[in-house]
């Protein structure tokens, strides 16, 4: 069976990919709300950009605990 270029097996295997990925985002934004991790740690959890973690929690619902303290750290590490 070949859907759009390729195998059922590809397809499957990028299923349980994304489906990885998904339960990865889901553990790093839980330990964040837990306060467990910050925003950095639940980005390295899941393998993602601080952006693009931060881009999920909003789209989650997730409310961010973004401090002073963190944006003083991400501006010295962009320097």
């Amino acid at each position: 069976m070949e859907e759009r270029g390729g195998s059922r097996s590809d397809a499957i295997r990028e299923a349980i990919r994304r489906g990885a990925r998904e339960e990865l985002v889901r553990i790093a934004l839980q330990r964040y709300q837990d306060s467990e991790v910050g925003m950095r740690g639940a980005a390295k959890i899941a393998g993602l950009s601080i952006g693009e973690m931060m881009r999920r929690a909003n789209k989650r619902g997730v409310l961010l605990n973004y401090d002073e303290t963190e944006l003083e750290s991400d501006v010295e590490n962009l320097r």
